[in-house]
């Protein structure tokens, strides 16, 4: 049964079940599996021939994060519209607002380099030439878009000669704290003597190949990590718990998920970065669809 077919509630399952277990249910071929596509409007496109009900020389891909789907980017009490559609409203020449599905258990490097191959032959098959891409990513689609700007480099892939901002919103580029916990607990678990201890550690230990990915933000198949491509700007978008920027539940756990010191990528060695914003208030789930995080993108962007 095609995925755009199924009930709400069973695309959103198996966007769960993707995240958890996304490589095995891949490697099992389990319809349960979220296949990689890009979208308008929620209509997948054919990126070979995509016939665009939005003819614009700009394209806008937003990219979700873990267990999501790509409703997230929906801005509550708005009439459905998004930030790609906000900024489609106010670019000159308007923009394709796209958005990527993908299995967010898989490895992050794969799905890096299979979104470097898709960007590829979407902009050389765009029904008119591309001269700006801007890519969006939430959470773990923020690791995403930086995995596959390496692969792109190292492919020499075309598509980065229109590539022109990347915005990571609230994206674990030096881990995420949770996604240690998680594999603490697990190791711990392991470790205890007792037989039943050892079972719930592993199935802890569960987890996809992408949640490892998160807990120290890699991006890469076991290689050096690379600095974020030059020409392009690249903007952080940061969340916090309290409305307090002081309080001390913002520097223990960030936007509920992510610190502020890992969505800034503090830890990376040369990074250069156009614009940063922090948000106090603003958790998580919510930076990929609040209404003030749209205005500062409007800003960097139009």
């Amino acid at each position: 049964m095609p995925f755009g077919s199924l009930a709400r509630w069973q695309r959103q399952t198996s966007a769960i079940a993707s995240g958890l277990f996304g490589d095995r249910l891949e490697s099992r071929r389990n319809p349960l599996a979220v296949a990689l596509c890009v979208l308008e409007g929620g209509r997948e496109l054919d990126v070979q021939n995509p016939q665009p009900e939005q003819m614009a020389e700009t394209l806008c891909v937003s990219i979700h994060g873990l267990m999501e789907l790509e409703t997230v980017w929906q801005i509550p009490d708005s009439g459905g519209s998004s930030y790609g559609q906000r900024l489609s409203s106010r670019l000159p020449g308007g923009a394709a607002d796209l958005s990527l599905r993908y299995n967010t258990g898989l490895p992050i490097y794969r799905n890096g380099l299979a979104l470097s191959a898709l960007l590829e032959r979407l902009v050389a098959a765009w029904p008119i030439p591309v001269t700006r891409l801007i890519l969006l990513g939430h959470s773990m689609g923020g690791l995403l878009i930086r995995s596959a700007c390496h692969y792109a480099r190292a492919e020499a892939r075309r598509w980065t000669e229109v590539l022109s901002d990347c915005v990571y919103l609230g994206s674990p580029h030096d881990g995420s704290w949770l996604a240690r916990g998680a594999h603490s607990v697990a190791t711990l678990l392991g470790d205890l003597p007792r037989d039943y201890l050892q079972v719930v550690g592993e199935v802890v230990d569960l987890r996809s190949e992408g949640i490892r990915n998160l807990s120290r933000g890699e991006v890469l198949a076991g290689e050096p990590d690379s600095p974020l491509l030059p020409y392009v700007n690249h903007y952080v978008v940061c969340g916090l718990l309290s409305r307090s920027r002081q309080h001390p539940v913002n520097a223990l756990f960030g936007d509920a998920l992510v610190q502020e010191s890992s969505a800034q990528g503090q830890h990376r060695a040369g990074w250069q970065l156009a614009g940063v914003a922090t948000f106090p208030g603003i958790n998580h789930l919510r930076l990929a669809h609040h209404a003030k995080v749209a205005e500062q993108l409007e800003a960097w962007l139009v």
